[in-house]
């Protein structure tokens, strides 16, 4: 490995490191203001700064979620490469392990769980939790390749407007136009999310949704494109 190689590869690390770093201490500093409104104030602000609260958790991990596929990126794992075998799924122990997501010797991601108080279920084909793939194409993204997009699905409106507050600086919920699961999950009717499936989407790589009845919601991040 070159000392030019060397030098960019310690800095993309590096500059990674900060961006988990700030994510930490923005989580901690929430976590302590909620703590103090718990014992201080009514039943709706508790439930307000618990929203504010999971809404950061939630971006949180999809911050560090991008952050690890990006660094596995730039150590030669294409994103054709990448492998979502969880722990608990069969074939994750195989060998090679390099660009496998989940696996020490691979990414090193945590597999994540929503927590209980977030979740707003309706179905449980496919339940609520985080999803992540390489499934269909975001039409605003650079190419017309699929891209990897993590999921956090069936999540309460009070948490998805409180995202959406944090991305585009409103509690509107833009609505796809049909079921979540075939835009934003690695489902048998896959569709990718274009402008005609959802226009107020255009251009954001991250945001709250909700599918086209406004009964269920979702929050998509977009972590590697082409």
């Amino acid at each position: 490995m070159s000392n030019k190689f060397q030098e960019k590869y310690n800095n993309a690390q590096g500059n990674a490191l900060i961006y988990v770093l700030i994510a930490i201490a923005l989580f901690a500093g929430l976590s302590f203001t909620l703590s103090r409104q718990s014992r201080n104030s009514g039943t709706s602000e508790i439930d307000d700064a618990k929203a504010e609260l999971y809404a950061m958790q939630l971006i949180t991990h999809a911050s560090q979620v991008k952050s690890i596929i990006e660094q596995m990126s730039f150590t030669g794992s294409n994103i054709d490469d990448l492998i979502f075998t969880k722990p608990s799924e069969a074939g994750f122990s195989n060998a090679p392990y390099i660009h496998k997501v989940y696996h020490p010797q691979g990414g090193g991601l945590t597999a994540a769980t929503i927590p209980a108080q977030a979740i707003y279920q309706i179905s449980s084909t496919p339940p609520a939790g985080w999803y992540l793939d390489r499934f269909n194409n975001v039409e605003w993204t650079k190419t017309a390749g699929t891209d990897v997009m993590l999921t956090a699905y069936q999540i309460s409106r009070a948490v998805c407007e409180k995202i959406n507050k944090k991305i585009i600086g409103s509690i509107s919920i833009p609505a796809l136009s049909g079921d979540m699961s075939e835009f934003l999950l690695n489902t048998a009717s896959n569709s990718d999310l274009t402008i005609a499936s959802c226009a107020a989407c255009e251009g954001y790589i991250s945001l709250c949704v909700s599918n086209n009845t406004a009964t269920a919601y979702s929050f998509y991040s977009v972590i590697l494109d082409r």
